[in-house]
């Protein structure tokens, strides 16, 4: 058996990974249901690349091994222990965050949630929300290390001492051995294109290893000007010509084109003249005062994990559920079909505040904090406006603190206010205590309705049952802004005051976990979300073309008469009459949405792409305000054109990353 240490070390890391395997995709996720409907389809294929990396592992150490003597060996057997045991860690770590967010581990990541410690109450409800699954991941990672030890002390010694006779790795035995090992880590690393290849399942199988390689090796790559980078600035809505495509000086003089080639979307969105005409009109700016101490106020409610279908206001169920932000989505200028720019909370504050889209590769504020670029609260700031922002999450969660501190006069967490209803009371203090002589801008961010959807004890245990718990703390939340709502109704401001709900991003529900069409991280299951402007002026009308978040800065200058330099990638969406395309990104996926047709699509793969009917109204089961939807209408067939379509989504995602990694938003102030 000595001559086969390396083999066994191989099956030990691989064992391991087969027990995290089962637990991940034999036990349900936090949305209630199992991380996959067909198991069969995923568990056997992750089984066998994870061999081919387990047996990489063990093929590298034996011949390693095999080339050194004495003390050197040994020192390459514990080096390779420690490897084996941090890619069981990472590995198990790599399930818990595909569960819990739907995403593999990356450094991305953990430069985003480095600090999240910092925050117990968010943390704690999530470790709570799952604590048998963590303990239980934590328990095999640990058991496998220990066998890797004991393996060590066993068999290792004898496999690199003499003996009577030659050592044990020259034996002819153990290149039998190595040889298998060898077999083994060909048969799973090249089994992507041979056990029944499919670029759409690779995604979500694919080890750790594999993706934090290709995400090493891309951030040490420079990102180049390809040759179709015009043709997608102007789709996305940027001037080609100039130095810093998406900059204004004064007011947009450049609009999005849609695809020339996009003959499946309805023929009102083909006529790239008449959109720009479209794009062009002047929006009318509501009646609203001048004078800088008697501009609006604004209070920005950033709903936490806002589903867009569940929050649907044309629903009566989700009316009865949400009475006050009903209240403002009937009397105010309604988007029941906007998308958040991206995912996580982060990239939600991006679209918002920002006004940009997230980085198609990597988490934009964390990875490329020095980029050139101007928000709405710095250019509120400049127009006299007090800027504050109360959040129920502490900022570290989300490495929130640099952005808080540069764009906010300011800024609150405490731990005692970690649940929407604390803070809401904490807005009505704060609001008082408000500069007399300023207008505000304040930025409501809540928490509750974060998975696991966990209220304060008082409101008794959470519910097994994952849709009676979200709906739970919606119902929760919205008392939370009825208390904001009633706090200005009684002040100053009470008719002088705009109101934006918007989510800061969706969480797929159980049933689209079945729908095989999604290719990831950019589907609405994960970027749909409400958004409602109510406030003096604003016509009350429900508008159903897709919308972002992005538009949201540009609509909050126009209502507010403010033509300011900015470098926003939306529109203003006051009177609006044509609407541009509506861009997702995440880990290489691209969405875009439009009146008829929702599109997916991969950056590098090009087999990668999809379409689907975009759903405008509420006809899936509204019966089930969580589960009843699944996703845009299946096609029966795709449009001749989807390749044609899908090639410029990629050549907008390009020149979108080419544009952040090249610092070409805005020019140096």
């Amino acid at each position: 058996m000595k001559n086969f240490y390396w083999l066994w070390y191989g099956l030990t890391l691989w064992g391991t990974r087969l027990v995290l395997l089962c637990l991940l995709y034999f036990t349900d996720a936090p949305t209630g249901g199992p991380i996959v409907d067909r198991w069969y389809r995923f568990f056997p294929h992750t089984l066998v690349i994870e061999a081919g990396v387990a047996m990489a592992f063990a093929l590298a150490g034996a011949l390693i091994c095999s080339l050194l003597r004495g003390r050197a060996q040994k020192i390459v057997g514990v080096v390779f222990l420690v490897l084996g045991g941090l890619y069981m860690t990472l590995a198990g770590t790599d399930d818990e965050i595909m569960r819990w967010m739907g995403q593999h581990f990356s450094i991305s990541f953990v430069t985003t949630y480095a600090l999240a410690a910092s925050d117990m109450g968010l943390v704690g409800r999530v470790f709570l929300g799952g604590a048998w699954h963590f303990l239980l991941t934590a328990f095999i990672v640990v058991a496998g290390i220990v066998g890797s030890v004991i393996l060590y002390k066993k068999m290792f010694v004898a496999w690199t001492s003499s003996g009577a006779g030659k050592p044990v790795y020259k034996s002819p035995l153990n290149w039998v051995a190595v040889g298998l090992v060898l077999a083994l880590a060909i048969t799973g690393l090249t089994s992507k294109n041979w056990f029944a290849p499919s670029n759409m399942r690779w995604k979500r199988i694919s080890p750790v290893a594999f993706h934090l390689v290709q995400e090493i090796s891309y951030r040490f790559s420079a990102t180049e000007k390809q040759e179709n980078y015009a043709e997608g600035i102007k789709l996305l809505g940027g001037n080609p010509d100039a130095e810093f495509p998406f900059w204004k000086k004064t007011e947009a003089t450049f609009k999005p084109v849609l695809p020339q080639d996009s003959a499946a979307v309805d023929s009102s969105m083909n006529d790239a003249a008449a959109v720009n005409a479209a794009m062009n009109d002047s929006a009318a700016t509501p009646a609203t005062v001048n004078a800088a101490t008697e501009r609006p106020d604004v209070i920005l409610f950033v709903i936490e994990t806002f589903r867009g279908w569940t929050g649907d206001m044309r629903i009566d169920a989700a009316c009865q559920k949400m009475p006050n932000i009903c209240k403002l989505a009937k009397s105010g200028l309604y988007f029941p079909n906007a998308h958040s720019v991206g995912y996580p909370s982060i990239e939600g504050m991006l679209g918002t505040l920002s006004g940009l889209w997230a980085h198609p590769h990597t988490t934009f504020l964390s990875d490329y904090p020095n980029t050139q670029m101007i928000s709405l609260p710095e250019i509120l700031g400049n127009q006299g406006y007090y800027r504050e922002v109360l959040t129920a999450t502490e900022p570290s969660f989300d490495n929130l603190h640099p952005w808080f501190n540069k764009w906010f006069d300011y800024w609150e967490y405490k731990p005692e206010n970690q649940h929407d209803v604390p803070i809401a009371d904490r807005f009505r203090e704060r609001y008082a205590a408000r500069p007399a002589d300023k207008p505000m801008f304040f930025d409501w961010m809540s928490t509750t309705s974060h998975v696991p959807y966990a209220l304060p004890a008082e409101y008794g245990p959470t519910p097994k049952d994952m849709e009676v718990a979200y709906l739970r703390t919606l119902a929760y939340m919205d008392s939370a802004v009825g208390i904001v709502l009633d706090e200005v109704s009684k002040g100053p401001k009470a008719d002088n005051t705009l109101f934006v709900i918007v989510g800061d991003h969706a969480i797929s529900n159980n049933v689209q976990h079945r729908v095989h069409g999604y290719i990831g991280g950019a589907h609405d299951g994960y970027t749909w979300v409400p958004l409602i402007f109510a406030g003096p002026g604003i016509e009350s009308r429900i508008v159903t073309n897709p919308v972002s978040q992005v538009d949201i800065a540009p609509t909050i200058l126009d209502y507010l008469g403010i033509n300011s330099e900015n470098n926003f990638t939306g529109v203003s969406l006051l009177n609006r009459e044509s609407y541009p395309p509506v861009f997702a990104f995440r880990m290489e996926d691209v969405a875009m949405y439009t009146d008829t047709l929702t599109y997916y699509a991969h950056m590098q793969d090009s087999t990668l792409m999809n379409a689907f009917e975009t759903r405008l109204e509420p006809d899936w089961d509204t019966t089930h305000l969580v589960e009843g939807f699944d996703t845009g209408r299946p096609l029966q067939k795709m449009p001749a054109n989807l390749p044609e379509i899908a090639r410029q989504m990629r050549a907008a995602a390009h020149a979108w990353e080419y544009s952040i990694n090249a610092n070409k938003i805005m020019p140096v102030k």
